[in-house]
């Protein structure tokens, strides 16, 4: 834990560099304190296929799933590190937002092999 997943529009410029994203995303939770490196996953889903009310459609969309248990501004101070961090590498993207998913430690399952 946790399990980054970062949502983005596959409309976006040449510039836009998902691989920087998630090694950047990775610092960040790294640096954060509240993970220990080995444990943080992250992945990337691109959307070809979107529709929003804005004249202009490009987004990233960043979904931390984490276990229970950490407070309301623990989780706002990972969103806010997040979206800040982010912020200068994705100036072309048209919205850039972030969440925390608590995932419930009582019914979270998982096999490592």
């Amino acid at each position: 834990m946790p399990h980054c997943i970062v949502e983005y529009s596959k409309d976006l410029p040449t510039t836009f560099d998902i691989e920087q994203v998630l090694l950047s995303l990775f610092e960040v939770l790294k640096d954060s304190a509240e993970f220990e490196e080995a444990s943080i996953k992250l992945r990337a889903i691109a959307y070809p296929d979107l529709l929003s009310g804005l004249d202009e459609h490009s987004f990233v969309h960043v979904r931390l799933h984490i276990l229970s248990g950490r407070s309301t501004a623990q989780k706002r101070a990972l969103t806010e590190a997040m979206v800040e961090h982010l912020s200068p590498q994705l100036n072309m993207v048209k919205s850039l937002s972030a969440e925390v998913v608590d995932i419930q430690r009582e019914s979270y399952s998982k096999r490592v092999i």
